[in-house]
């Protein structure tokens, strides 16, 4: 979902690089993605994209043992260019399914 132009279009847009970088991207500070309202001091905040292999080769090398991987074609929050049904954000009606979000378990052996 983070390679997507989400500063306004109404349509998907691919704006930011999907594997990781050295230099982190930065972006103007507006809110937080908790809350877009809030006051924050700093003018801009930085930030690293992480690929999925990036994420689950983590999580192997730290030792822990992988139950599952899943992904999904929808968010639990909005962005411009999504709509919501279902109680959830999914790209519009007529887009081919992407992975929006994912869930991952993992275990520590005993």
């Amino acid at each position: 979902t983070y390679i997507f132009d989400d500063e306004g279009p109404t349509e998907l847009v691919i704006k930011y690089p999907y594997f990781e970088r050295d230099a982190p991207l930065r972006f103007e500070t507006e809110g937080s993605y908790a809350d877009p309202t809030a006051d924050i001091k700093e003018e801009f905040v930085y930030g690293w994209n992480h690929s999925l292999g990036e994420i689950v080769t983590s999580v192997v090398e730290a030792g822990l043992q992988l139950e599952f991987l899943k992904e999904f074609p929808f968010l639990e929050w909005p962005l411009p260019f999504l709509e919501e049904r279902d109680g959830a954000w999914w790209l519009p009606e007529g887009q081919p399914d992407l992975p929006l979000s994912f869930s991952l378990k993992a275990t520590k052996p005993v």
